[in-house]
């Protein structure tokens, strides 16, 4: 059985059960080849941009005796995917904004897919806020803590949000706090309507990481007179002040 990563297990336990798959940027090939020999999924596309990477999977895919089962596909994003291949979509491993061009560039393609699974590296929050603004909303969430680096994994549908998402006693404390709904907003964009209502384990540790970075930047541009400085030292402490609500609110809640 093909061994992942903590983070590719939870990118495969997101997948539904029975539903083909196709995985964006599939460098080896190990998710496809996993689902498949599970039994997750009875067959994948295993898609890159890059040549390179895509005879690495095409390699792996044989050595697993899958070539029946798992296809590779060099495409841009999702350019070379038909309308009725796959109904689960995975894209991981790739920075959030190259996540949000990749779907942005997919038009109606998205209305025939069923789910995405989504692994952004990298502005996490612009691609909520993509998904968001886009009629897509994410029903689950996983934050994956591994080698000392954080991983978010979504599962998104297209559909409208539901009120339970916004609903519950985390979410009600934090708009008694945070009466401004933008800035509200921006904080659950960035750290996950499903995480934050959860409460999940490892979000503390993820706040904290938060915390300390942007306190560093702070103390770094405190000796700057620049008008620009001077900007970037009010959205900080802006930022730390909405950490410091989460936070307390989930220790409390």
């Amino acid at each position: 059985m093909q061994k992942l990563s903590k983070r590719l297990q939870a990118v495969a336990r997101f997948v539904t059960c029975g539903s083909l798959v196709a995985d964006i940027g599939t460098d080896h090939g190990y998710l496809p080849v996993y689902l498949v020999q599970s039994g997750r999924c009875p067959g994948a596309l295993a898609m890159d941009i890059r040549q390179g990477p895509l005879q690495r999977a095409r390699e792996h895919i044989a050595a697993n005796g899958l070539e029946a089962l798992i296809k590779t596909r060099l495409s841009d994003g999702l350019e070379q995917l038909g309308a009725d291949e796959a109904q689960s979509v995975v894209i991981a491993g790739m920075g959030g904004l190259t996540i949000t061009g990749i779907l942005g560039a997919a038009g109606e393609l998205l209305s025939h897919i069923r789910e995405l699974v989504l692994e952004p590296q990298s502005d996490t929050g612009k691609v909520r806020k993509f998904l968001r603004l886009h009629g897509m909303y994410t029903d689950m969430e996983e934050l994956v803590l591994e080698d000392g680096k954080f991983y978010p994994v979504l599962h998104v549908v297209k559909r409208d949000w539901p009120s339970a998402l916004r609903e519950g006693p985390v979410m009600d404390v934090l708009r008694k706090k945070m009466p401004e709904p933008d800035r509200l907003e921006e904080l659950v964009d960035q750290y996950g309507p499903c995480l934050i209502g959860e409460s999940h384990p490892v979000l503390g540790q993820l706040l904290e990481r938060d915390w300390n970075v942007k306190q560093e930047i702070l103390r770094s541009l405190a000796e700057s007179a620049s008008e620009s400085s001077g900007k970037r030292r009010q959205e900080l402490e802006r930022q730390l002040t909405d950490i410091r609500i989460l936070r307390e609110t989930l220790e409390r809640v």
